[in-house]
């Protein structure tokens, strides 16, 4: 075989590999709301393991979906009865909250996503799947102020 030839077919070959890594590597796109839909709220209830009997009222929402793993950050209300009723117990341990929860990551650019500076009742839960969420949750006014930054690995 002639180097000629050789070289044209790991050229080919090369171009075939970019072309299907190039169309692999479409990743979603970024969304930011205060008036999240009724699919992201859905979305939401799925992922993060949100009672789905409970009403809430959403604050805001916000998907990091352009990378290769999605993250997003959800604020809301909900009137629910107690910090128990808000999760699956299946999956989502509020006993473990402690009453001095920090978050970590904070993007001040939200100005709903509040939490500079702030104390929660909450935690780190591992949930299935190699995905993550961090918890805040603040009473006020009879009702809880919930925050969540759920991510995947």
């Amino acid at each position: 075989m002639s180097l000629k030839l050789r070289n044209l077919k790991y050229m080919m070959l090369l171009i075939i590999v970019i072309c299907c890594v190039s169309r692999c590597l479409r990743f979603g796109r970024d969304e930011v709301t205060t008036h999240p839909t009724p699919q992201q709220i859905v979305k939401c209830k799925k992922l993060m393991y949100i009672n789905p009997v409970i009403d809430i009222d959403p604050i805001g929402y916000k998907l990091l979906g352009s990378g290769i793993d999605d993250a997003i950050f959800f604020k809301f209300r909900t009137k629910a009865e107690s910090i128990k009723e808000i999760f699956d117990s299946n999956y989502v341990d509020t006993s473990s909250f402690s009453k001095d929860f920090q978050f970590i990551y904070q993007d001040k650019g939200l100005k709903w996503w509040d939490v500079t500076g702030r104390k929660f009742t909450g935690g780190e839960i591992s949930l299935p799947n190699v995905k993550y969420m961090n918890v805040g949750i603040q009473e006020e006014d009879n009702e809880y102020v919930v925050y969540i930054f759920w991510h995947e690995v």
